[in-house]
């Protein structure tokens, strides 16, 4: 039987979230945290590394719906459906939790030390999406720049589905469908300058 609360991890999250929409993430400590889920330090040390990894830890959960929207079915796929299904998959698991992701967003927004995090967790992702990609029959350069448009891309529908406060808002999956061909029409576009 352990010796901490079964649900120690989700009350620490859920503290952590509380707290740093309260305070400002850089006010609150690891004791504040542990504290507020009625656990120790101690404990939130066997669940976290550190306190942005709160912020952080569920975003592994993610990368697999990712490879695999990636890796399946086999078979020939262009680059474009291929791109719409891995941001589909990754929209549809993310879309249920749109209030926290909300309330998640600010406080990485409002540190630039999460900021760098989160882009670094990004860079890493968009590394073992190309590997995907090559794993696909893309060419290596292809792959890298397939995955650093759809990072792009996805980054920039996420943000604005999160801001978006109207209860009528398009789907975070509804945006990316729209914004994938608009990609193209960017890319084919000339201007007189």
């Amino acid at each position: 039987m352990p010796r901490w609360p079964a649900d120690s991890r989700a009350r620490l999250a859920s503290a952590a979230l509380e707290l740093f929409t309260e305070r400002g993430y850089s006010a609150v400590t690891v004791d504040d945290i542990a504290e507020r889920a009625g656990v120790t330090a101690r404990t939130f040390f066997r669940q976290f590394r550190d306190k942005e990894e709160v912020l952080f830890s569920d975003d592994d959960l993610l990368l697999p719906t990712l490879l695999l929207a990636i890796a399946e079915p086999t078979g020939p796929v262009d680059a474009g459906t291929l791109m719409e299904r891995a941001l589909g998959a990754l929209a549809e698991r993310m879309e249920p939790a749109r209030d926290s992701l909300r309330r998640r967003q600010e406080i990485i927004d409002s540190d630039v030390a999460l900021t760098g995090r989160e882009l670094a967790k990004q860079a890493r992702w968009q590394q073992e999406i190309s590997v995907g990609l090559v794993e696909r029959g893309f060419d290596p350069g292809d792959a890298g720049l397939l995955a650093a448009i759809g990072f792009a891309l996805f980054r920039r529908e996420l943000h604005a589905w999160l801001a978006d406060p109207s209860a009528d808002a398009p789907s975070l999956s509804e945006r990316l469908r729209t914004a994938l061909p608009a990609v193209r029409t960017v890319l084919d576009s000339s201007t007189d300058r």
